[in-house]
């Protein structure tokens, strides 16, 4: 009991890297009809921007540093070279993207060498909190909470907000918006800005668990995109819902039979194609452009 109580913690805290990442993905595709597998990057770019000022400044430091650089990068990327390929075919899309998390990638290798770094000590996070006969690490606890808060607020700004507005407007048909006077490429760049922010504070606040290294981007990108995949293109709740099952499926696996828990997701995926094809949560109506 207490093996299988810490498989489904551990599934708990990366089910919620999973959310997160794929929470970013799914609301820059409703909205951009992007595909973007340069997501990946940005996570990436959030943990290397917060080894860098971990270690200068401390970890609160970094996960102040890692969102607004991310952003920042991201904004730069809207502007100079995706904002041709919204609208375009799938394959264009997939191609500049993925070009682009090539070239980070190898860059982050130029920069930091390819060698697996660790971050800082965490000062006084480093212990274990017990939960009945469990003994489970206190910095994990503290980043599922804060997860689940920065998922609770982009929800808030996507239901509460005029630019939340927008965008779930134009999801459902962007020509209307914009005739109706909604400024939908200002809310579109705001979008791809927070979707990247979000995974690059997530970059650097997982990294005190997970190592990371130039290709750790590419690591967790693919199985978020299976978690957008199973919960629905375009569907907040359905990322939230996805994410959960594929970390809790990969962690459970791991504690029966390693070596089927890389495979189990994609099985998962699978099977929710043959059964559901629009996602657990996604909608079945045609979206217009």
């Amino acid at each position: 009991m207490v093996a299988l109580s810490q498989a489904l913690l551990n599934g708990l805290v990366l089910g919620l890297i999973y959310v997160a990442i794929a929470v970013g993905l799914t609301i820059v595709f409703g909205t951009l009809r992007l595909v973007n597998f340069a997501h990946g990057a940005f996570y990436a770019i959030g943990a290397y921007i917060g080894l860098v000022v971990a270690q200068n400044w401390g970890l609160g430091a970094a996960f102040i540093a890692a969102p607004i650089g991310v952003a920042i990068f991201a904004i730069i990327l809207d502007r100079v070279l995706l904002r041709p390929f919204y609208g375009k075919d799938v394959t264009s899309q997939i191609l500049v993207t993925f070009g682009i998390a090539l070239i980070v990638e190898e860059t982050l290798r130029l920069i930091f060498g390819a060698t697996t770094q660790q971050y800082p000590a965490l000062q006084g996070l480093a212990t274990s909190v017990a939960i009945g006969p469990l003994v489970y690490p206190l910095y994990r606890l503290l980043f599922a909470a804060g997860v689940i808060a920065m998922l609770v607020l982009v929800w808030l700004f996507m239901e509460r907000t005029d630019y939340g507005l927008i965008v779930r407007a134009g999801v459902r048909d962007r020509t209307m918006v914009q005739l109706l006077g909604g400024n939908i490429r200002q809310a579109s760049t705001i979008v791809f800005a927070v979707g990247a922010a979000i995974a690059g504070l997530v970059g650097a606040a997982a990294s005190p668990i997970y190592s990371i290294a130039p290709g750790t981007g590419f690591a967790f990108l693919v199985p978020s995109f299976v978690v957008v995949v199973v919960g629905g293109l375009g569907s907040f709740w359905g990322a939230v819902l996805g994410g959960l099952l594929i970390g809790e499926l990969q962690s459970l696996t791991t504690l029966a039979f390693a070596p089927a828990a890389n495979v189990i997701i994609y099985l998962c995926m699978a099977l929710v194609l043959l059964l559901r094809p629009q996602g657990l949560l996604g909608e079945s109506e045609v979206i217009r452009q």
